[in-house]
């Protein structure tokens, strides 16, 4: 019993003494007392666990961070040396495909150029998915006119859509806008190459239109068509309709880089039904008000076949696989070919020759320095306007910001042989309009 006492003095002198029993209190003092040390206690080890667990999910974010970069590291390492030897093998292919006349032979050569090209497109969904989802790939705003990106797309998917006996249209836009664009041009790389691989027959157009402060670029087809419940399911990895997967090859790996390159550049995206049947797939930006950024070429000649003869085309190249093969393709052309492993070589074969150089192509990786540099190099010895495509596996921002910097075209490996043609086909355009 815990007893308190307490003395009062009343009037007269008297003393009056209480004495109370205040157990209760006292116990209910002590219980408050270890309950505020228990939780006390609680606390200071839930703080100590939370500590350890933000310390323990620290430690695999960074882990996971150092893994993608490891992975995006190794891809990139890795994809440069698969596309080597490929791109010395499309090189080689293509120049057989062209010189066969018919027969089983032109039929095993044809069946080898499309097993080629279904690697490079698998290959280069892969690298481009990989990137994306590293987070490797982050956009390069500038603003350039619509018309330039549509005129090098309308280069590139020509040749295709004449192969496959599709009407390939591109309705002209002069409007500049916002937007990453080397990542705007894969986009629309992708959805363009999807609206011809899914369309048998009749026609593919690609157009633009004023929406308030934003244009919206549709491509339309008149395809197979996707249906209405089917069309947030195309946006997934691997996910291909059945009717298309009878006419096309692929993985379905296309239309999910269109969804992620979509939302690394912040555009909307739109799948509906054209009206004379197929797809419109529509991609929105907003409205540039001012051009920071032009085109290094224009679309003066946009044909597969145009003619070579009277080219001399210098290229440089430190593997000599692939080197043999591009000069074996270009000889095929009727273009003369100046061919060296190294800037030094081809510098001393162009002051060697007097006749004039028609353009560059020059491989990134050298064995010493780098494909940019000696394009600088030999402009600076040979001529400041002389056109150059560097060709790379390598498909890192840096490259191709220094490579836009010089007005450097990039193609990446694999070569098309489609679009270097047509690229020369423009240098030679240009060349023949400069001599009259």
């Amino acid at each position: 019993m815990v007893v308190e006492v307490r003395a009062n003095r009343m009037p007269g002198g008297a003393l009056v003494i209480t004495f109370s029993d205040i157990t209760p209190s006292f116990e209910a003092a002590e219980a408050l007392e270890r309950a505020n040390a228990t939780l006390e206690k609680r606390v200071r080890e839930r703080t100590e666990e939370l500590t350890r667990l933000n310390s323990e999910l620290a430690l695999a974010k960074s882990t996971a961070e150092e893994a993608n970069i490891s992975k995006t590291r190794f891809l990139a390492a890795a994809s440069h040396d698969i596309l080597q030897p490929l791109n010395a093998a499309r090189l080689y292919v293509t120049s057989l495909v062209e010189r066969q006349d018919g027969g089983e032979d032109a039929r095993l050569v044809g069946n080898i150029d499309d097993s080629l090209e279904a690697i490079e497109e698998i290959l280069g969904a892969l690298l481009d998915i990989s990137r994306l989802d590293s987070g490797a790939m982050t956009p390069s705003i500038s603003s350039f006119r619509m018309s330039d990106l549509m005129r090098s797309l309308e280069v590139e998917f020509a040749p295709i859509a004449k192969a496959r006996k599709l009407k390939l249209t591109f309705v002209p836009c002069s409007l500049p806008v916002t937007s990453d664009r080397v990542l705007l041009r894969r986009l629309l790389q992708n959805l363009i190459s999807n609206a011809i691989k899914y369309t048998p027959k009749g026609r593919v157009l690609i157009g633009c239109r004023r929406k308030g402060k934003a244009l919206q670029i549709s491509i339309y087809d008149t395809g197979l068509g996707i249906p209405v419940l089917k069309r947030t399911e195309i946006f997934k990895e691997f996910h291909r309709l059945d009717q298309g997967a009878r006419i096309a090859r692929g993985l379905g790996l296309g239309l999910s880089i269109v969804e992620r390159l979509a939302r690394v550049l912040n555009h909307g995206i739109v799948v509906d039904s054209n009206r004379g049947g197929g797809s419109r797939f529509s991609v929105t930006m907003p409205i540039a008000k001012t051009v920071t950024h032009t085109a290094a070429l224009s679309g003066a000649n946009i044909s597969a076949k145009a003619p070579m003869s009277g080219t001399l085309i210098v290229c440089i190249e430190n593997d000599r696989a692939i080197l043999d093969g591009m000069k074996t393709l270009l000889t095929g052309w009727d273009a003369k070919v100046i061919a060296e492993v190294d800037p030094t070589s081809a510098a001393e074969a162009i002051a060697a020759t007097d006749e004039r150089i028609t353009g560059l192509l020059v491989d990134y990786h050298l064995d010493r320095g780098n494909g940019i540099a000696a394009i600088r190099d030999i402009r600076q010895r040979f001529g400041e306007n002389i056109p150059a495509i560097l060709i790379t596996a390598d498909r890192s921002p840096h490259v191709r910001d220094a490579a836009r910097e010089d007005g450097i075209v990039v193609l990446n490996k694999p070569v098309k042989p489609a679009a270097l043609r047509a690229l020369l086909g423009q240098w030679r355009a240009q060349q023949m309009v400069a001599a009259e």
